[in-house]
């Protein structure tokens, strides 16, 4: 699957070999955008990104890169929308272990490279996917007010809010794509 970006990006499946450039811009942009240091028990997932980003569960991790340079620029990719007890509120916790939701996740984009349509890539060649793979009736993610443009760009995307826990325990705003594009929501009547 390799989609084009307009202005010499392009979107492709994560390869082996693309492994620790990926890595590199996922730990770049934890200590970027969200001021904090790696913590295996949130991060754990970016030292085995194969491990957890590839296998026939519809897990997948998607990568940008420069078409002049070939250098990783961005990532992103879905999993099982299981959240981590502890880390969210309880509640989604379990109204996501259904088994068909899917989890938008590591949608980042190097800050030099920004304000080229590179994230809505990024994000519109998952939810492509997501959709053609047929595995996921509901689509959700997280994110962060200091995260630079977050909210704005999501909601631009067509997400809902369904939860401000900015003062909770997460300190995230979690949010949920109505159904996947040209799919109904398993919970429209």
């Amino acid at each position: 699957m390799n989609h084009d970006v307009r202005g010499g990006y392009t979107v492709s499946d994560m390869a082996p070999e693309d492994v620790q450039e990926a890595r590199a811009v996922m730990l770049r942009s934890v200590a970027e955008d969200f001021g904090c240091d790696y913590d295996p028990a949130i991060h754990a997932d970016i030292d085995d990104l194969l491990g957890w980003y590839s296998g026939p569960d519809g897990q997948f991790m998607l990568v940008v890169k420069d078409d002049a340079s070939g250098r990783v620029v961005a990532t992103g990719g879905i999993r099982g929308g299981a959240l981590k007890e502890g880390l969210s509120p309880e509640h989604l916790v379990e109204r996501y272990r259904d088994g068909r939701t899917g989890q938008i996740v590591r949608v980042y984009v190097l800050r030099e490279e920004r304000r080229r349509g590179i994230a809505r890539a990024v994000v519109e060649a998952i939810l492509d996917r997501a959709q053609a793979e047929g595995r996921y009736d509901r689509i959700v993610f997280h994110t962060f007010l200091h995260s630079p443009g977050a909210v704005a760009f999501w909601t631009s995307m067509g997400a809902s809010l369904i939860e401000d826990d900015t003062d909770g325990i997460s300190n995230a705003m979690f949010y949920e794509f109505d159904g996947l594009p040209g799919r109904v929501d398993a919970t429209t009547p």
